[in-house]
C-alpha cells in the first residue's frame, strides 16, 4: 500500500492539470476555451486541497488575481452542467490527488470552537483551584 507523502500545494495541482489536458501554459495571457476551462479546473481542486492557501496564491500560480479565481470558480459550476468533460477531467484529477496527497483538515464550526474554548476554560479553572487560586470566571 502506498502511503500519502504530503499536502497538495497549488503548483503540484497546476502540474498535473496541464499534464492531464496536454497544456503546458495555463499562466498564458490566452483566453481559449480549453485554457479557461483548464484554469476553471485547476481552480477548483486547488481551492478543494489546498484549503490553506489564499484565493491569491491559487491565482498568482497562473498570474491571475483573486477576483479571476472567485469568478472562476463560480464559471466553472455554470460550464461543468453544460460540458461532462469538465467533470471527467476533475474527477480523474482528484482521485490521483485523494490517493497521494493528505487530504487538507475540515475548517472547524465555529460552535465546535466555542465548545473547545469552553472545555479549556473548566480545565484551566480546576488547575488554579487545586492550586488556590480563584477561577478566571467565577
Amino acid at each position: 500500500m502506498k502511503t500519502k507523502r504530503k499536502v497538495a500545494r497549488p503548483i503540484d495541482i497546476l502540474k498535473m492539470v496541464e499534464l492531464e489536458l496536454d497544456l503546458y501554459n495555463l499562466k498564458t495571457k490566452k483566453r481559449t476555451r480549453e485554457l479557461t476551462q483548464a484554469r476553471f479546473i485547476y481552480f477548483r481542486l486547488a481551492r478543494k486541497f489546498c484549503n490553506y492557501a489564499s484565493l491569491a496564491a491559487i491565482g498568482r500560480e497562473v498570474n491571475r488575481d483573486h477576483a479571476t479565481v472567485l469568478n472562476g470558480l463560480k464559471k466553472y459550476r455554470i460550464e461543468a452542467m453544460h460540458d461532462d468533460y469538465m467533470n471527467v477531467v476533475y474527477d480523474k484529477i482528484y482521485s490521483e490527488l485523494d490517493k497521494n496527497y493528505i487530504p487538507p483538515a475540515p475548517t472547524p464550526r465555529f460552535s465546535d470552537v466555542m465548545m473547545r474554548i469552553e472545555r479549556l476554560e473548566k480545565q484551566l479553572n480546576n488547575i488554579l483551584i487545586q492550586n488556590g487560586n480563584k477561577s478566571i470566571r467565577s
